[in-house]
């Protein structure tokens, strides 16, 4: 069994806020960014149980905090606290609310244009973040103190323009792009050389933001390690065809070409049933038909067939810890159950490569610790 620490941070200067924080967590998440939302701790203090709380309900104080938890006494989660949900003064509970620091960007507007000319694609994301948090451009108080930035590149260069006129949200255009480009990133808490605890951007594709298999050795065993998992198929939310539609520069409509792009031709000459649907890119200028064709191609892969995100439970005390795992680790999931029953020879009924693309932990507190796993990379 892990132990767990909370403490917070000035979103702006990093300052300490409060070193201990009492809280009970429910749980915490992370997911990819370009894969999933956000992920988010829901957690309550106990205001009856509280020698100072008018120190920590300070150091609780919405938008302004950035919380953490300490697995082990390592940074695995960190978020802006965006809510208190007090509900009942009787009840001295009060529930609240964080979310890791990509929300923050969902509330950070492009209103300067902001234009890319020949720009490594994961420098247009770096430096669409990097634009939010300038406080030459935005203001001292859109600094945020922790965050730190990679410098790798993936030696393509690309062209993107968005206008301040269109007001875009920088975590819509971030995963804009990222949908265009076939990108991820994530925000990952950690500590420096020097001990003090950061959150570094860590942008890549998904065949680099996580490790492979022979270099992880991630096995999860149903039964086994894994107390449990689950295995949905989201056929309705399976596209066969997709349509994607934008803007462009001076006013001009651009349509992806539904008889060559956005067309899963493999799965209609299966014999599955056409569906289809249709996307409005609202990224970056769209300036030529193979922009808008592009972004078709990328979105009708994450809806590809019957989109399956798998999750594996593991019992507290069990490995691996989310400590051990960088989100985009590949695992294999090997299961025997009544949905998968064993083959010939006792084989188990399920082996299946996938991507570790989110997590969320169930601390010991009034609940067993458990761990749940979310694997992507899956189209059944």
């Amino acid at each position: 069994m892990s132990t767990y620490r909370y403490f917070a941070t000035d979103v702006v200067t990093g300052a300490v806020r409060a070193d201990t924080i009492p809280l009970h967590v429910d749980s915490f998440g992370r997911n990819l960014g370009g894969v999933g939302q956000p992920g988010q701790l829901t957690a309550t203090l106990d205001l009856g149980a509280l020698p100072k709380q008018s120190n920590l309900l300070a150091a609780l104080e919405p938008r302004r905090t950035l919380l953490w938890a300490l697995q082990d006494g390592w940074p695995i989660w960190a978020g802006v606290l965006w809510d208190w949900v007090h509900a009942s003064a009787k009840s001295n509970q009060l529930p609240v609310i964080a979310n890791e620091l990509g929300s923050l960007f969902a509330r950070r507007q492009v209103r300067n244009d902001q234009v890319y000319n020949g720009v490594d694609e994961f420098d247009v994301i770096r430096n669409l973040i990097k634009y939010a948090t300038s406080t030459s451009v935005k203001g001292t108080q859109a600094a945020v103190a922790q965050l730190v930035h990679t410098a790798n590149t993936s030696g393509i260069a690309i062209s993107e323009t968005f206008p301040a006129a269109n007001l875009g949200k920088i975590t819509d255009l971030v995963n804009q792009v990222c949908t265009k480009y076939g990108l991820e990133y994530a925000f990952d808490p950690g500590m420096s050389s020097t001990n003090s605890p950061i959150i570094t951007l860590r942008i890549g594709t998904a065949a680099t933001m996580g490790r492979p298999y022979s270099s992880t050795n991630l096995q999860l065993m149903y039964p086994g390690n894994a107390i449990d998992y689950a295995w949905p198929r989201t056929g309705s939310a399976g596209t066969s065809s997709l349509i994607a539609i934008a803007s462009g520069s001076g006013g001009a409509a651009w349509v992806s070409n539904p008889a060559t792009h956005g067309l899963d031709t493999t799965d209609l000459a299966a014999g599955y049933p056409l569906t289809e649907d249709s996307v409005s890119y609202t990224g970056s200028v769209i300036n030529a038909q193979s922009g808008i064709d592009a972004f078709a191609d990328s979105r009708q892969l994450l809806v590809a067939k019957s989109p399956t995100i798998g999750k594996v439970t593991l019992a507290g005390g069990s490995t691996p810890t989310v400590q051990q795992i960088q989100l985009g680790d590949h695992a294999t999931l090997i299961a025997t159950s009544s949905l998968h029953p064993a083959g010939a020879n006792g084989a188990p009924g399920l082996i299946q490569d996938a991507r570790i693309v989110g997590w969320t932990v169930h601390p010991p507190d009034g609940q067993p610790e458990t761990t749940d796993l979310f694997l992507g990379g899956v189209a059944t």
